[in-house]
């Protein structure tokens, strides 16, 4: 037997994953959704200490290692059955398109989704401030070097325009959802975490926008750069951003692009190429073994599963 599914095989398992995403009750949802957030974030936070911690004058060192870090996220999100609102996209959009989730049943999935990792990505921001992981390492003389990185990295995200992110965002999701995509493809652990690093670990590198991480991100910098002890020090930069920057001039227009990422530039082109042949498509009936199954965060293929 072959590694991996066929691509007609894996576009039936995003279809079947998108009907019972939308079927899936709220509170389970919900619930998979902020581990989701949380496990995203501890990517993030994982990526600001390692990355965040080489010397600038290294050139693009501490990107790489940023970058190379950062899949944690996904990866526990993929192993460890949570709900993410950009794999999520693709799922429903692929429901609907194989004509198994209608566009209000697929929306409130979505809106779930979304807050859900929110709130699990807040949640996390604040621990991580309070344990005051950033703040090592600063004196009076100057500020903590993680602090003061988590700062202007929000600072970036938050100065860019709108289309700019915008288009960032939907060059993100197109490879989130390609990785999630060949995850589901593997029949075997290792080859999912083989094929969910390489588009993770390129998005980060290019600079692309995930709404998610960035639901880490903002809030990072922004309790890092309010915290006295970090404006206590000489030469330590106040955030010029807010709460209201972080939903407008990032959180908005990221979000949206990377629906249309995941929805318009993967869901649709592979539903429409490959769900009418041999083995998919409305008359190949639901995957075995999900008749009369409740669906669930728990379940392989359930609203667990990225």
């Amino acid at each position: 037997m072959s590694p991996l599914k066929t691509v007609p095989e894996t576009v039936e398992a995003v279809i079947g994953l998108g009907a019972r995403r939308a079927r899936t009750p709220a509170g389970r949802l919900l619930l998979a959704s902020v581990l989701a957030g949380l496990y995203i974030s501890f990517g993030g936070a994982l990526a600001l200490r390692a990355g965040g911690g080489i010397p600038p004058e290294w050139g693009s060192a501490g990107r790489l290692v940023f970058a190379g870090v950062f899949p944690l996220g996904l990866l526990l999100v993929v192993f460890g059955g949570a709900a993410l609102f950009t794999g999520d996209v693709m799922y429903v959009a692929g429901g609907i398109l194989g004509g198994r989730v209608g566009a209000g049943e697929g929306l409130r999935a979505l809106a779930l989704s979304w807050l859900g990792n929110l709130a699990g990505a807040l949640g996390l921001a604040w621990l991580i401030h309070r344990a005051g992981i950033y703040l090592e390492g600063g004196s009076a003389a100057a500020p903590a070097p993680l602090a003061l990185y988590a700062v202007r990295l929000g600072a970036a995200k938050c100065s860019q325009g709108f289309w700019t992110l915008f288009v960032k965002g939907i060059l993100c999701n197109q490879l989130v959802c390609l990785a999630v995509f060949m995850s589901l493809s593997a029949r075997d652990g290792i080859s999912k975490a083989a094929l969910v690093w390489p588009p993770v670990f390129g998005f980060v590198a290019l600079g692309m926008e995930h709404s998610v991480a960035n639901m880490f991100f903002i809030p990072a910098g922004i309790l890092a750069g309010a915290d006295p002890g970090y404006l206590a020090a000489p030469g330590a930069a106040a955030p010029t951003y807010g709460w209201c920057d972080f939903l407008t001039r990032n959180l908005v227009p990221v979000t949206l692009g990377n629906v249309a990422g995941g929805a318009l530039f993967v869901a649709a082109p592979y539903c429409l190429a490959f769900r009418d042949a041999p083995g998919t498509g409305a008359g190949a009936g639901p995957p075995a073994g999900c008749a009369g199954r409740a669906p669930g965060p728990g379940r392989r293929g359930g609203a667990g599963n990225a």
